[in-house]
């Protein structure tokens, strides 16, 4: 073999190396966000936890987004209803695509269980429905920062009615860069589990290859989340789709 050929060989394998070792940092890095969440909130006298009752029912589905990225086009992603419900939503931001809006509904007043798995890439914001920002994962929001802790460690109340979750790209993140998030709302311990896979939007003339592209690895992951195990704690589920997503 030339040495061309040979430099070219080693530079193959170093690239293939470098990917991996990249994949496994992530993951280890969520591994650490995960656990350290976990043990705030064990410390946390006054918090609720969210655990399932028994063995709870599953549900999943599908779901394109609106080609309108605004509050007003949020998708739904369930209804959460204390001691009975849980919901769960993995989805894509494409290069370009600014933001992903999803809304739910607090069946009656509770204390709001919230779950995002982004690696640090994305910017979670939880909203009313008319747009007024409640809560927001970006640790330079002030007050907001410190409900969005609050929702995360089971010490925050909503009143009945609906609210929006935005997930956007964090501060320093190209908006060429495609990431991917999960996002899970409880309220207490449940007994039924929703998870929703959300889409591109279904007009995939008018969108561009790689949105499609994404769209249909996104669908793939339905197969993934039906064989979940049953009663898996917040943390399982989102490690288990998000490495799917990364795979």
């Amino acid at each position: 073999m030339s040495n061309v050929a040979t430099s070219a060989v080693s530079s193959t394998t170093s690239a293939g190396a470098a990917a991996n070792a990249s994949v496994f940092a992530q993951l280890a890095q969520i591994q650490a966000q995960l656990a350290a969440q976990n043990d705030a909130l064990s410390n946390k006298a006054s918090a609720q936890s969210s655990s399932a009752i028994g063995t709870p029912q599953n549900f999943t589905k599908s779901t394109a987004k609106s080609q309108y990225n605004n509050v007003a086009s949020a998708t739904d992603i369930g209804t959460v209803t204390n001691g009975q419900t849980r919901v769960n939503a993995f989805g894509s931001l494409s290069a370009g695509d600014p933001a992903d809006y999803l809304s739910f509904k607090m069946s009656r007043k509770g204390i709001i269980n919230l779950g995002q798995l982004d690696m640090g890439q994305t910017r979670l914001q939880v909203m009313t429905k008319t747009g007024v920002v409640l809560a927001d994962s970006s640790s330079k929001s002030g007050s907001a920062y410190d409900a969005y802790t609050a929702m995360v460690n089971g010490q925050k109340t909503l009143d009945a009615g609906t609210y929006v979750l935005k997930v956007s790209r964090a501060d320093g993140v190209k908006l060429t860069q495609k990431v991917n998030y999960g996002v899970q709302v409880a309220a207490g311990d449940y007994s039924k589990d929703y998870t929703t896979t959300i889409t591109a939007p279904s007009n995939n003339a008018s969108i561009s290859a790689s949105a499609a592209g994404i769209s249909s690895a996104l669908s793939d992951q339905l197969t993934t989340m039906k064989n979940w195990t049953i009663g898996q704690t917040g943390t399982q589920k989102l490690m288990g789709t998000m490495i799917n997503l990364f795979a």
